[in-house]
């Protein structure tokens, strides 16, 4: 997954939504690589012919049509297509890359081989002819279309990266601000959201996140990034951490035994913000742990183990 810096402005407005664009992004990302494979190999198809007149016999009539380097017009048509070509291999690159972030890998090489879906392996048929010569001579009408047809098609397929980029920056942002990840390494969960008996009164009592036990020290971790809302002591919480992670959803660690962050700090998923203790109204080291939306306590294991991870 590609790093998004998090804004620290927008986290506090609480802009960054948690629902993601993964779906829209895959199918985008389907349209360009489809639209991107047919521009590679119409390029290609163009500059082969283009390649392949670069001159003649010299009692050939056709030859003032052909692309002769040596005239002023057609270098200044051989250096459009090596203008193109280059953009091409650039918008190759970037589909690649962008294929690789929204998980089509295997599909954009296959769209991407030259020749695909042309190998001669498969059944064909049809009556033999002499090959027609007669569009061999490209006049530079014909060329000057073509290069049209083709820059057109290279905006278009510009603006379906900008797109396609800018929806894969939004999942990423949407992934790395959803408490998905476990804030201990290995936890295991000692006391469940919900009812329980309370460990100090043995009174039937609510519980408005998980405990996960583990040796004093241990790091503690940010299940998501955001921006540090809270950071110190609170009563029964003891030393605690609130983190902001936009849209109403935050998180809290309660009971450590050190604070590693300040309020007002960004944070990035998984970075070390405090370490396990037992401050507060606790029996033992162990980090309590919430999920609380638009302000109420909801179960973290909804978070935590959710699908796909």
């Amino acid at each position: 997954m590609a790093l998004v810096i998090l804004s620290a402005g927008n986290l506090a407005a609480s802009r960054v939504r948690t629902v993601t664009t993964r779906t829209i992004a895959l199918g985008v990302g389907l349209l360009l690589l489809a639209t991107l494979a047919t521009g590679v190999v119409g390029g290609l198809a163009l500059g082969y012919r283009l390649a392949d007149r670069g001159g003649g016999p010299a009692g050939d009539p056709a030859a003032n049509a052909r692309l002769d380097p040596a005239r002023p017009e057609n270098q200044a048509l051989i250096d459009r297509i090596g203008t193109l070509s280059a953009r091409l291999l650039r918008l190759e690159s970037e589909a690649l890359t962008l294929a690789k972030r929204v998980g089509l890998m295997n599909e954009a090489e296959q769209r991407l081989k030259p020749g695909a879906g042309d190998t001669g392996s498969e059944p064909s048929g049809g009556p033999l002819l002499e090959p027609d010569d007669s569009t061999d001579v490209v006049v530079q009408s014909d060329v000057h279309a073509g290069l049209a047809r083709l820059e057109s098609g290279l905006d278009s397929l510009d603006a379906s990266l900008a797109l396609v980029s800018r929806r894969t920056a939004d999942s990423d942002l949407a992934e790395m601000a959803w408490p998905s990840r476990y804030p201990i390494a290995g936890a295991r969960i000692s006391s469940r959201f919900g009812n329980r008996r309370d460990p100090f009164t043995g009174q039937r009592a609510r519980h408005p996140g998980v405990d996960m036990p583990a040796p004093r020290g241990t790091p503690i971790l940010a299940s998501a990034g955001g921006m540090v809302r809270f950071a110190g002591f609170r009563r029964a919480y003891g030393n605690s951490v609130e983190i902001d992670h936009g849209d109403g959803l935050v998180t809290r660690y309660a009971h450590a035994s050190k604070v590693l962050v300040r309020r007002g700090q960004v944070v990035l998923p998984e970075q070390v913000i405090a370490t396990v203790g037992s401050t507060g109204r606790s029996t033992g080291p162990h980090l309590h742990f919430e999920v609380l939306q638009r302000g109420r306590p909801v179960e973290p294991l909804r978070y935590l183990e959710r699908p796909g991870r």
